[in-house]
């Protein structure tokens, strides 16, 4: 068999295998349909410039995830007021329930805004938004992911994230 019979062998099974939507699907999408907060821990070392949270996480695929990078700008009527970022990274192991820790970093205005800020973040009239800029990833594939103006309530809409999280963040805290 000629090389460019191969080629189109291995395109035909390409397109067949794509009426399985979920294959086609890309990596990241499926991934995070999969990765679910349980609940939050605790929170130690807490001060104005940071804080470690520990979070339950289930990572109901077989990938191990980490996330190198994350800085989230919180965002109210076009000014930052608050930018909460990753000390270190995050290690998600893959076919478990397990507790990971998330070290942040605050800059604030005033570090009377941050426990404030929380607070804003879970009423639903709020007017904050949030910028981010996350890069991790399973093993080679690494990605980055930005987005802008994003509001709270859409992002806790998701699968990975819960209003719930938030809620008992800011009950440890006070």
């Amino acid at each position: 068999m000629a090389w460019w019979h191969r080629v189109i062998v291995v395109a035909i099974l390409l397109v067949c295998s794509c009426a399985n939507v979920e294959a086609c699907e890309p990596l990241v999408q499926r991934i995070a349909k999969r990765v679910n907060i349980v609940r939050v821990v605790d929170v130690t070392h807490l001060s104005t410039s940071g804080m470690n949270l520990y979070i339950e996480v289930d990572n109901d695929t077989c990938h191990r995830l980490v996330v190198n990078e994350a800085e989230v700008d919180v965002v109210s009527k076009g000014e930052v007021i608050a930018t909460i970022s990753l000390r270190d990274k995050v290690v998600i192991r893959g076919n478990r329930t397990t507790t990971v820790l998330v070290p942040l970093r605050f800059k604030a205005r005033s570090s009377f805004v941050l426990v404030r800020l929380l607070e804003r973040m879970l009423d639903p009239n709020s007017e904050l938004m949030l910028s981010y800029r996350l890069r991790g990833g399973t093993g080679l594939f690494k990605r980055t992911l930005v987005a802008e103006n994003v509001a709270v309530e859409e992002l806790f809409g998701s699968s990975t994230m819960s209003g719930e999280a938030l809620r008992e963040v800011v009950a440890i805290i006070r």
